[in-house]
């Protein structure tokens, strides 16, 4: 106080939040006692608030754990930030980092205390976005406006909203006959979006013929489908499994396997006699027909091919035909040496796709009568 004139001077700075908190009104009260006439006065000095507080969050970082699974419209409470300023100088509101799935909503208690809510306005997907930042201001209403920041860092948990995804609709395979067992046919692969046991993925047949269940073994863990059984092409040329993959908590997905059996040289011709005149006049005329004779071969398209061969020097020949070889008497027999019986060689030739020449024979009986 200037003792001259009685002017009340600040000496230090006065802290309005120090001295009265968040009281509405601030009132400093002092006792000026004057000598000479001897009084006693009270004096009151009312500090007004200016805006010279930020606000605060009580953290810098808010963490969510959100999963995915999560309904729209989900609330999710936030601690107010504190402003030790008054009135207009206070929190005025709040400005949330734009982004496609949150807003924030500010709620009153019955008890007249102010909070926040992170809002879900949009389903969250943790296979498109696994966390996410977002960055919430707090602004007052004073001038110069200040303002306080917190991240909210949400953290998406995976909820089982995938199923297992193989990576071909139908798989195709060729295996050749004969094959060893434990041989790999092939493998199917399938994946699954989600996370931990939701996203493990296991495979097993979901439809499979008798046959099939003894010819084929599938590992459930690696999708790799081997040899369990015989196979041979004459048998089966072509089979159709269907594989299921399924994840930890039972969503599945199918998948079709063709296994086509590639042909391998392993059967001879065969050789059936249909029909044969016996005994054969000796002046039956020329291209008579004297039997028929039916080969076969179980093997398919280049190993099913057969040529057919008589032996030289003979009194036949063959004329083939689609289904059957007749064997038919090509010039008169005139020799009167000529055996009795006389055997007939049939040879039968074919070529391998392998390239392989193999030749089988069989032997007729034809009988000449005299």
């Amino acid at each position: 106080m200037n003792l001259l004139n009685g002017d009340l001077l600040v000496a230090d700075r006065i802290d309005r939040e120090e001295h009265c908190g968040e009281k509405p009104s601030c009132v400093l009260k002092f006792d000026l006692l004057l000598e000479n006439p001897l009084e006693l006065h009270r004096l009151s000095l009312q500090v007004q608030d200016v805006n010279d507080n930020a606000p605060i969050f009580p953290k810098d970082i808010i963490k969510f754990e959100i999963t995915e699974s999560a309904d729209k419209g989900a609330r999710y409470r936030i601690n107010a930030a504190h402003d030790a300023d008054i009135g207009k100088n206070s929190v005025e509101s709040y400005i949330l980092q734009q982004n496609p799935h949150f807003v924030f909503s500010i709620q009153t208690t019955s008890a007249g205390s102010k909070y926040g809510e992170l809002v879900l306005d949009k389903e969250l997907d943790r296979e498109e976005q696994q966390e996410m930042k977002l960055l919430l201001t707090a602004v007052d209403g004073g001038s110069p406006q200040r303002s306080g920041t917190v991240v909210i860092h949400v953290i998406v948990l995976d909820a089982n909203d995938n199923a297992p995804v193989f990576t071909e609709a139908v798989y195709t395979a060729a295996l050749p006959e004969n094959s060893p067992l434990k041989t790999k046919v092939i493998i199917v692969s399938a994946t699954d979006a989600d996370e931990g046991v939701n996203g493990e993925v296991t495979y097993e047949f979901s439809r499979l013929s008798d046959k099939s269940r003894k010819l084929f073994s599938l590992d459930e863990k690696t999708g790799e489908i081997s040899v369990t059984g015989d196979i041979d092409y004459e048998e089966g040329s072509k089979y159709e499994v269907f594989v299921e993959a399924k994840d930890g908590y039972g969503l599945s997905s199918e998948a079709k396997v063709i296994i086509d059996v590639t042909d391998v040289n392993d059967n001879a011709p065969a050789i059936y006699l249909k029909s044969l005149s016996n005994p054969i006049p000796e002046n039956v005329s020329p291209g008579t027909e004297v039997g028929i004779i039916n080969v076969q071969d179980r093997d398919s398209e280049n190993n099913r091919q057969v040529r057919c061969s008589i032996q030289q020097n003979v009194p036949f020949n063959l004329s083939s035909s689609p289904l059957m070889s007749p064997l038919s008497k090509y010039r008169r027999i005139k020799n009167e040496i000529f055996l009795k019986w006389c055997n007939l060689k049939l040879m039968l030739s074919f070529q391998s796709i392998c390239g392989v020449f193999m030749q089988y024979a069989s032997l007729v009986k034809v009988c000449v009568f005299f």
